[in-house]
């Protein structure tokens, strides 16, 4: 008579490389997760971000000088050629300009040529992939009323 130790050997062994490539894709997914949440969460900062800077832009009236001072005083950051921008590293924590260390770039870039105050907001990465942009257009209000 035969023995069934053979059979019942191969069996468990084709039951654990089941179980293998199960936790494979598991963990797989798990990861294609955590780098989709990633992305999620630093768009909802970024968007938080740009509408910050917009609503304090708007808030100083038609002056786009006073506009981009006023961001610069309120969210930091510094003015090059006529566009006030902010360096982030990946905990969205302020950097300073040329660090190694910056992920995350929030630019407003002024249109001065438009005949309403205007400005477009951008966040990108440092692979410069735009995670949000904003165009912000706003009126002048008298103070007369």
């Amino acid at each position: 008579m035969r023995s069934k130790t053979p059979l019942a050997l191969m069996e468990q062994l084709v039951m654990v490389l089941v179980f293998a490539l199960a936790a494979a894709l598991c963990i797989q997914a798990f990861a294609a997760s955590d780098r989709i949440s990633g992305t999620a969460a630093a768009r909802d900062r970024a968007v938080q971000l740009a509408q910050s800077a917009a609503e304090i832009m708007k808030s100083r009236g038609g002056d786009l000088v006073q506009a981009q001072s006023a961001a610069m005083e309120r969210l930091g950051g510094q003015l090059s050629q006529g566009v006030w921008y902010v360096l982030y590293d990946r905990d969205w924590n302020e950097v300073s300009d040329g660090s190694a260390e910056a992920v995350y770039r929030l630019e407003a870039q002024p249109d001065s040529n438009a005949e309403q105050p205007k400005a477009d907001i951008r966040v990108s990465m440092e692979d410069g992939k735009t995670l949000i942009a904003l165009p912000v257009v706003w009126q002048e209000v008298g103070g007369d009323a």
